[in-house]
């Protein structure tokens, strides 16, 4: 996604840009659609401009406890300053892109990239009430029940399930 000088000068409010999927080389995740939306604003800011807005998609995601395929909208934020002030870049707790007076356009491809990987969850779940499947048979608990029983007993427990009764 690249934005002109001309675009950051007219301080544009709440735009939204279409991305190509294709473009942010995100072969780990599988998109539903073939876009990215990606909704921004530019204010004034210290010798430079702040970009801030939303990124969202919808992912083709694989359930972590019961491998079912469901499809997930994924939504984040960023905020990003592009400025030459040197001490706003040296600063290490602010996510700043160095921007010379003399550029005349600014890619944020590698800032969308990164925050659509940042709002991919650590576990991927079809639903919180997932019941995942049968570790004996594979059947899916979500969908039917089946008629295993727990066969990994450890028997070295035995007495403290019987402190129970």
């Amino acid at each position: 996604m690249k934005l002109y000088r001309s675009d950051l000068e007219q301080f544009i409010s709440n735009q939204l840009f279409e991305i190509s999927a294709d473009t942010l080389d995100l072969d780990d995740l599988q998109f539903a659609g073939d876009t990215i939306s990606c909704m921004c604003s530019v204010e004034a800011a210290s010798k430079g401009y702040r970009i801030h807005g939303h990124v969202s998609a919808d992912v083709q995601e694989t359930c972590d406890r019961c491998l079912a395929e469901f499809v997930k909208a994924i939504q984040s934020k960023f905020n990003v300053i592009l400025t030459n002030d040197e001490t706003l870049i040296a600063d290490q707790n602010m996510d700043v892109i160095p921007f010379a007076d003399s550029e005349e356009s600014i890619d944020l491809t590698s800032v969308i990239h990164d925050v659509v990987l940042l709002a991919e969850p650590f576990k991927r779940l079809c639903n919180e009430t997932c019941k995942g499947m049968c570790s004996s048979c594979g059947t899916n608990l979500n969908e039917s029940t089946c008629d295993c029983h727990d066969t990994n007993s450890d028997s070295r427990w035995d007495v403290l399930k019987n402190l129970k009764n």
